[in-house]
């Protein structure tokens, strides 16, 4: 028998789905879809760590019914579905479109189960004839990748809740019941191994819920943070002009909830986007304004000095000019009188009288003397 043949088939599911949601799903990414299918075959290595290290068999054992749903749920669903979803976190899910998350998450668990099957494959292959049919192999290899696909799903939807709505487990538990009922019913030999059926298809109606769930609260989220605009009224703002901001009030319908879902969000957000740039360019006008007035009061307060100051030195210098030919009027006129004063005092100075001579003297009275006689 060709062992590689089924080796080889495990893997075909998930290259079939990786190439369906590249073609089909519009802004799939695939260097997303690589990551997530990372995350999911890094999640073997603690999973088979705990699984090979814990002896779950000694804990719960494998005597009754109770003891082997036990096992199934707590010891291989619960261990199993938390590391897949814990990985999860690496891809990021924040401000994720919700299909696409489905995708990556659906991917996650898929490769998670391809390579479970070929571990169970080679484990089945040595124990055949002992118990195990290949009917047996192959019913494995099929349902497990199916089980382990929607219930990552199911994860993926936790970490979704958790990055953009609110915490919300209830996702996660529902795919680690779900896992544990699938191991229980597959445990066993007889027909009611076929029971696993009902429980991969109660898988993907769970899967289905939990979308439409999301869905919802996302829209009411977006709506909850829609405020209603009158377009007539008009937004103040301190020391800015008001702005009108107009408010598109069609709301177009569609089929698709997930569709009217985003054409909502982007109209809103263009809405958005335009008020804030409104509000923006009517700052920007205000601080201009703003701006002009205060450089024309300082130009005006500079201005005033410098006016004045041009004044009182245009008034002092006619003041001089007014002076200066008084001045030179009173000089010249001191000149005048001071040279007239000098000059009749030369021509009205009295003459020195000369000293008689002795001998003149003497005669005058002689003769008047002789003439007395």
């Amino acid at each position: 028998m060709n062992v590689y043949a089924p080796i080889i088939l495990c893997f075909v599911p998930f290259v079939t789905m990786f190439a369906l949601f590249k073609i089909l799903v519009p802004g799939f990414s695939a260097i997303k879809g690589l990551v997530a299918s990372l995350a999911g075959l890094l999640a073997l290595i603690p999973i088979t760590i705990v699984q090979f290290a814990v002896p779950g068999m000694r804990l719960f054992g494998r005597s009754g019914a109770i003891s082997i749903i036990l096992y199934s749920i707590v010891f291989l669903g619960l261990v199993e579905e938390c590391f897949k979803a814990l990985l999860l976190f690496i891809v990021g899910a924040k401000e994720e479109k919700l299909s696409h998350w489905f995708c990556y998450s659906l991917l996650a668990g898929l490769i998670f189960g391809s390579f479970e099957s070929v571990i169970y494959f080679l484990l089945d292959m040595q124990n055949i004839g002992h118990g195990v049919t290949l009917n047996l192999i192959y019913l494995r290899m099929i349902t497990a990748v199916l089980i382990h696909t929607l219930c990552a799903g199911l994860g993926g939807f936790t970490v979704y809740y958790c990055k953009n709505l609110r915490w919300n487990v209830w996702p996660l538990l529902n795919a680690v019941l779900i896992h544990g009922l699938y191991d229980y019913f597959v445990s066993f030999d007889t027909n009611v191994k076929f029971f696993c059926a009902i429980v991969i298809l109660s898988a993907a109606i769970k899967c289905r819920v939990c979308y439409m769930q999301i869905l919802e609260e996302t829209r009411s989220k977006k709506s909850a943070k829609r405020t209603i605009i009158d377009p007539n009224k008009t937004v103040e703002m301190p020391k800015t002009p008001a702005i009108i901001i107009p408010v598109n009030n069609t709301v177009r319908e569609s089929v698709d909830a997930e569709d009217v879902a985003d054409e909502d969000s982007v109209d809103f957000d263009q809405i958005e986007r335009e008020a804030k740039s409104q509000l923006k360019a009517a700052k920007k006008a205000a601080a201009k304004k703003t701006a002009a007035k205060k450089t024309e009061s300082k130009t005006k307060k500079r201005a005033a000095p410098s006016a004045s100051k041009k004044t009182a030195s245009k008034s002092s210098a006619k003041t001089k000019t007014a002076a200066k030919p008084k001045t030179g009027a009173t000089k010249t006129a001191s000149k005048t009188k001071t040279a007239a004063a000098k000059k009749p005092a030369k021509a009205t100075k009295p003459a020195t009288p000369s000293k008689p001579k002795k001998g003149a003297a003497s005669k005058k009275p002689a003769s008047k003397s002789k003439g007395k006689k």
